[in-house]
């Protein structure tokens, strides 16, 4: 006889009814390839009246009390995708001690309230994954766990939000950036409120799970300081693709001379670099390590079917956890302690766009504009900058955007591209 395990969710939006979907054409395959049943037992929403756009099979209780799916007995997991943190984190919680395994996609609550979540879930002898919280529909999280097991991961570059990835390359076809804007929330890739993409936040908490998992360790959220794409121009996105480079909010994190240095912000991309490649909805997560070297994995970062079939790959292990009693386990188990530091502080050359001439600037700030090469009138291409002189051109008016594999390592700073450079992912 099948074993069935039931199964409570938190949530039926745009996430929630993938999952719906996803489990009902898989329930066959289900079956065959993993020995057990996965019944949809009950589902809280906040509006039981509200449209859907799925229907829940027969035998699922539509309900608007999240207390009675995360502490009925009957329910072994329960999948969490509301989209909220407060609600979310009280939800999880009453269920990790009501003895229940949690699956969430929830990267903004497991990227500040993770630590105490996994503490309480292995407390409970019970998972707590959240593989989907990361790059949607690609395994990144797991991959990192499993596949560099034995490995040393020494940088990871993401693009790893596909709202400000859409926005950007229409900017780079000629769209301004609020045409861009309004198309991507037309198609539905961006939200009304667009803040928490475009600002850099949404990348920001994916980033510090993403090198919790890669390096044992993230940045906290004050640190990071993301900078958006806001400021950027169709121009200068233009200019740059056509003297070879894509510019791509990037979440960076690199391991060196004993730091972790971290960054979220807008970098030039050399178009050789397959990361540059990745366009739209897309996501690519870059990972270069000792033993592999440089791998990119890409795919749907968003959307209801990819998202939902990696939260449903998550509840399918744990199932299997509860079936052959090995449930708390923590997801991640690397930790390691490192001091943290902004990779915007280390010596590195940038794409430089100012209405004023090479000359003026180095005039103005006394810094050495000798190796600058100059591209499309208003643009450079200029040396390797310390932090100071970066600060020091800014305030002139310029905007500069950091290339992708410039950084330099040096133990005096470094002022010209003689320095040797060590590059990374990207």
């Amino acid at each position: 006889m099948t074993t069935t395990i039931e199964v409570g969710m938190l949530g039926l939006g745009t996430v929630g009814s993938g999952v719906v979907t996803r489990l009902h054409q898989a329930t066959q395959k289900i079956e065959q390839t993993q020995g057990f049943r996965l019944h949809l037992a009950a589902v809280a929403v906040n509006h039981l009246n509200a449209p859907r756009s799925v229907t829940l099979p027969i035998g699922t209780r539509l309900t608007d009390s999240i207390q009675t799916v995360v502490t009925d007995p009957q329910i072994q997991l329960v999948i969490e995708v509301m989209g909220t943190v407060t609600t979310a984190k009280q939800a999880i919680i009453t269920a990790l001690t009501h003895g229940k395994s949690v699956i969430t996609a929830n990267k903004d609550l497991m990227a500040t309230a993770g630590a105490e979540l996994i503490a309480l879930a292995q407390q409970q002898q019970v998972d707590l994954f959240y593989e989907a919280s990361v790059a949607g529909g690609i395994p990144i999280l797991r991959t990192l766990t499993d596949s560099y097991a034995t490995d040393q991961i020494t940088a990871v570059a993401g693009i790893i939000n596909g709202t400000a990835n859409y926005i950007l390359s229409a900017m780079t076809q000629g769209q301004s950036y609020e045409q861009a804007l309004v198309a991507a929330q037309q198609a539905g890739y961006a939200e009304a409120d667009p803040t928490n993409d475009v600002a850099g936040w949404d990348t920001a908490y994916k980033l510090i799970i993403l090198s919790q998992f890669a390096f044992g360790q993230g940045p906290s959220l004050a640190s990071l300081q993301p900078v958006g794409i806001t400021t950027l121009t169709a121009a200068s996105c233009q200019q740059a693709a056509k003297y070879g480079w894509q510019i791509k909010l990037l979440a960076q994190a690199q391991l060196a001379k004993g730091k972790l240095y971290c960054r979220v912000a807008p970098v030039a991309v050399p178009l050789g670099q397959a990361l540059s490649q990745v366009s739209g909805v897309q996501n690519g997560v870059a990972v270069t390590s000792r033993a592999i070297g440089s791998s990119l994995y890409t795919g749907p970062g968003a959307g209801s079917t990819a998202t939902a079939n990696s939260v449903l790959n998550d509840v399918l292990i744990a199932a299997q956890h509860r079936l052959t009693h090995t449930a708390g386990r923590a997801f991640n188990l690397q930790k390691r302690d490192l001091p943290v530091a902004s990779l915007a502080q280390v010596p590195q050359a940038y794409l430089l766009f100012s209405p004023v001439t090479s000359a003026t600037l180095s005039q103005l700030t006394g810094v050495s504009v000798v190796d600058w090469r100059s591209f499309g009138g208003n643009g450079y291409q200029t040396g390797v900058l310390t932090s100071d002189q970066v600060r020091g051109l800014t305030a002139t008016g310029a905007q500069l955007i950091p290339i992708a594999g410039s950084v330099v390592w040096s133990t005096a700073a470094a002022t010209s591209q003689s320095a040797v450079a060590t590059k990374m992912a990207i």
